[in-house]
């Protein structure tokens, strides 16, 4: 398990001589017996992502949007009833027609031709689950990304917490050797009252970062509908991700779901303007029966075919705003395209730079500051070093170390915002 944390390792002063420990930045260490058993209950990115896309309720209403869907198009498959019609003439009337002597009673059976008609309107249909199923792939992304981003940076927090702890720690024993070397007279007061101050201050870092740190946990443990537990985040910051090309992540947008809704909805509008142009077709109804004749005792089979009178342009406008609208739908997914070019370009910018800065603190600064911290503990000790200008140098490994921690969330944050806009898996 690697974590970022901070040590320090104070020699007592012997002999009127003291050698201050270095403020080292450590960026991978074994967890000890029985440190290991704090760490068996801590919550993994996998988890974290799992936990929220099982339990948001906005992932949660997608079921009841899907099961609306369904319904419409369960009732698209329903047409016009068929219908049965009977008719009696001839009855009740006067002279020959009195009575029911010459009634004549006819049944009929009668139905659209709309099959075509129907399977247009299920098509549509069933191209609007696909709709809601990219959004909801997008949804899913979106709160992934949210919660990878919020699980980063309380892992940073956490490790920026053992770095003020230390730091804190190290004022305390750099206070208890110039308290020392007062009582021998060998120092002055003014050092150990800079000193103090120095320790207040490790002190407003370290609660301001506890409090920070709740604050994230909540927010991160709200996604998955169990705000206010308490936790701890586990994972590997210097799991850097592996730097890829423009070309290879703008092949992945264009499968990702951002692309996809663009696709989803081009094939809507097409189903729509088959649907237009079959609706605008007349639709013939057919008919079927049987006749009595009460005079003779007689049946007979009659027959019938209504024919609706327009013509077939009568969704013209509708046809026209269809159409329309696919082109919208074009040049839309093309702008898309140029934005998320240029932001996938920046975003892989600042992932190298990202990586370059990491390198040069880690080979150039820290070992440089490193060094000269060794070196200023030595001269300090020797009266060739003020506090003053011992502890600048301090507070720049520590400034040091602490920008290198930033460095590191946001190489992250720019991943995890490459993997969003890609439709990549984000559970690493």
């Amino acid at each position: 398990m690697n974590l970022f944390v901070a040590t320090i390792k104070i020699k007592k002063p012997t002999a009127n001589r003291f050698l201050f420990g270095l403020f080292t930045f450590i960026l991978a260490f074994s967890v000890t017996a029985k440190e290991a058993k704090e760490f068996e209950s801590a919550i993994y990115l996998n988890d974290a992502v799992s936990m929220t896309l099982a339990n948001h309720p906005e992932l949660r209403a997608f079921l009841l949007r899907n099961n609306m869907q369904q319904g419409q198009v369960q009732q698209a498959a329903i047409g016009e009833p068929s219908q049965i019609n009977l008719t009696v003439e001839d009855a009740l009337g006067v002279g020959d027609h009195s009575a029911l002597s010459n009634m004549q009673t006819t049944l009929t059976f009668s139905w659209l031709l709309q099959q075509e008609q129907i399977n247009g309107r299920v098509n549509t249909a069933k191209t609007e689950i696909e709709q809601l199923a990219v959004e909801q792939q997008i949804v899913s992304f979106d709160l992934a990304a949210t919660t990878a981003k919020q699980f980063i940076q309380i892992l940073v927090k956490q490790e920026r917490l053992k770095l003020n702890q230390m730091a804190m720690l190290q004022a305390k024993e750099v206070l208890k050797a110039l308290s020392e070397r007062v009582n021998a007279g060998k120092g002055s007061n003014i050092d150990v009252r800079m000193a103090e101050v120095e320790i207040v201050r490790m002190a407003l870092a370290v609660e301001d970062t506890v409090h920070d740190l709740k604050a994230s946990q909540y927010q991160l443990s709200s996604l998955w509908g169990q705000a206010g537990s308490t936790f701890r985040v586990n994972g590997d910051l210097l799991a850097l991700p592996k730097l890829s090309n423009l070309e290879y992540e703008l092949n992945k947008l264009k499968q990702s779901p951002h692309i996809l809704q663009f696709v989803t909805a081009t094939r809507i509008a097409q189903s729509q303007l088959e649907l237009a142009r079959i609706e605008a077709k007349s639709q013939w109804q057919l008919s079927a029966g049987l006749r009595r004749y009460e005079a003779t005792d007689d049946f007979g089979l009659v027959a019938g075919v209504s024919i609706p009178l327009g013509t077939n342009n009568r969704n013209a406008g509708k046809i026209a705003t269809l159409q329309a609208k696919q082109d919208v739908l074009a040049f839309e997914q093309a702008s898309l395209m140029q934005k998320l070019d240029s932001q996938l370009y920046v975003l892989l910018q600042e992932m190298a730079h990202a990586r370059h800065v990491i390198d040069t603190f880690q080979q150039d600064i820290i070992p440089t500051l490193d060094i000269t911290l060794k070196e200023a503990v030595i001269a300090f000790d020797v009266g060739q070093l003020s506090y003053s200008q011992w502890s600048d140098i301090r507070r720049e490994l520590l400034n040091a170390q602490s920008e290198l921690l930033n460095t590191y969330e946001s190489l992250h944050l720019q991943h995890i915002e490459i993997q969003r806009l890609t439709g990549a898996s984000i559970s690493q």
